[in-house]
């Protein structure tokens, strides 16, 4: 009588910490700090008193 075992496969090691890192860092994306400088140079030229010397 032969008993036979199965076995998982063997899990990667690397992958889990991989997977738990997954969500990112909780900060803005480049593209967003991008926009919201944009956004703000914008106001800061709306709100910004008009030249006397300009045409």
């Amino acid at each position: 009588m032969k008993i036979q075992l199965t076995l998982s496969t063997p899990r990667n090691p690397v992958a889990v910490p991989a997977r738990m890192r997954q969500a990112g860092p909780h900060r803005r994306s480049g593209k967003a700090l991008r926009q919201q400088h944009h956004q703000a140079l914008r106001r800061e030229l709306a709100h910004a008193r008009p030249d006397p010397h300009s045409p």
